[in-house]
């Protein structure tokens, strides 16, 4: 008995030995592991991830519904897989398709894709006339939380506004001729209400002046108002003001101007300057920022030069410092939207192929029929590298904005007839 129970104990360590040693080489070709929240892909259609080499190959695929946790493997018959890879997910919207990969990832990376968003519908309208009209006036904007009516007025019609709660507060905002703002909130409105605003009762609206030192004029800007305690989901947010061009928007000597009554107590502040948005050939430099308004439009120090825009041989001249920059693609038919993120340092390369299970599923989208559309570096405020951003992201529940408060982009729309 006592000779079995010596026998048995070292075949029981060589067995664990040998376990954890399979557990060591499968470790050298985990390639990722991806955690995707309810509600962050469809439940009703198949969606793919696959892992690429910087070449393009396919180094595994998989396929998932929904709510999912998926680690892939690489083959290992071919050898130990490279120490930087591509994540590509593709999942199909209706008739067309969402595409995004990250280059240049660390292999063995480990991330959780979080859903802070949920659907929203509207429950009903409140109803709003007008009376003493500000001879002053240009427009008006009726916002309630993540919904407004934005237009001019007169004291004869009836404006309405849609909600996504049964009771809530209103603002109602006057834009001046002068580049000033009166205000109204209308506290607890239920849906179904329809209100007599005496534009007598308004207060004037607090002005911030952003200072454009960029040398380049405004091209748009937005402002959105939210409770101290609220997530900067656009749930959550109110209109303050709507991009209308030189005297509202900025002044004749290219500063931002916003307009907003201090009674909320954080900002989304989104400012535009460069060429006109979407312009082929022309840039545009952005900053969006979530907290107080800022005073100075901080342009990215970065710049962008195109050299090649294949897909099968991009190369493009980066300058300046940024966290990460990135690639969109269009198909001409509308049917596919691809958005590729990379890592600094990568400035040319080939992009993911397809793998088959892709091919065989879903037969109509070609990755030959991709365009680039326009090339894009970034600036996280609350990160000083992509890394670090890449630890912030996917290891924070919740909208990005709630844990960063914003960012700086440069955006070079691309032009195919130069």
């Amino acid at each position: 008995m006592k000779f079995s129970k010596f026998l048995i104990i070292p075949v029981a360590f060589f067995i664990s030995c040998n376990q954890v040693e399979e557990k060591e080489d499968l470790g050298n070709y985990h390639l990722f592991t991806a955690t995707f929240e309810e509600g962050e892909f469809p439940e009703d259609e198949t969606s793919f991830i696959f892992i690429s080499d910087m070449d393009g190959n396919v180094l595994a695929d998989s396929s998932f519904v929904g709510a999912s946790s998926i680690s892939l493997f690489a083959d290992s018959s071919q050898g130990i897989p490279p120490d930087t890879v591509s994540v590509t997910l593709l999942t199909r919207n209706g008739d067309s398709y969402e595409i995004e990969t990250n280059m240049g990832i660390e292999r063995g990376s480990d991330w959780t894709y979080y859903h802070p968003y949920y659907e929203t519908e509207e429950v009903g309208r409140s109803y709003y006339n007008f009376a003493n009209i500000n001879t002053n006036l240009s427009n008006v904007i009726i916002s309630s939380n993540s919904r407004y009516n934005n237009s001019s007025i007169n004291s004869f019609d009836t404006y309405e506004l849609s909600h996504i709660e049964d009771a809530e507060d209103v603002l109602i905002m006057g834009e001046l001729n002068d580049g000033s703002a009166i205000y109204k909130i209308i506290e607890n409105v239920v849906i179904g209400d329809t209100h007599l605003v005496n534009m007598n009762d308004f207060e004037v609206a607090a002005q911030i002046v952003m200072n454009n030192n960029s040398g380049f004029n405004c091209d748009a800007s937005f402002l959105y108002g939210y409770e101290s305690n609220e997530s900067f989901l656009y749930y959550n947010r109110h209109r303050l003001m709507y991009s209308r061009g030189e005297g509202f928007s900025w002044d004749s000597n290219q500063n931002f101007l916003f307009n907003y009554p201090p009674e909320f107590g954080k900002f989304r502040t989104n400012a535009y300057v460069g060429d006109g948005w979407g312009t082929a050939g022309g840039k545009n430099w952005y900053q969006v920022t979530a907290g107080d308004i800022p005073t100075e439009f901080e342009k990215i120090n970065a710049d962008i030069s195109v050299i090649n825009s294949e897909i099968n041989n991009f190369a493009f001249n980066l300058t300046g410092t940024f966290d990460q920059w990135s690639i969109n693609l269009r198909t001409d038919s509308g049917n596919g939207d691809w958005d590729v993120y990379i890592a600094p340092g990568i400035e040319s390369g080939k992009l993911p192929l397809f793998p088959l299970s892709i091919s065989s599923a879903y037969p109509e989208i070609l990755r030959e029929d991709f365009v680039m559309n326009h090339v894009l570096v970034m600036d996280f405020l609350c990160a000083s590298d992509q890394k670090e951003w890449h630890d912030l992201y996917f290891n924070t529940e919740g909208y990005y904005l709630d844990f960063c408060s914003g960012y700086r982009n440069l955006i070079h729309w691309l032009d195919h007839e130069e």
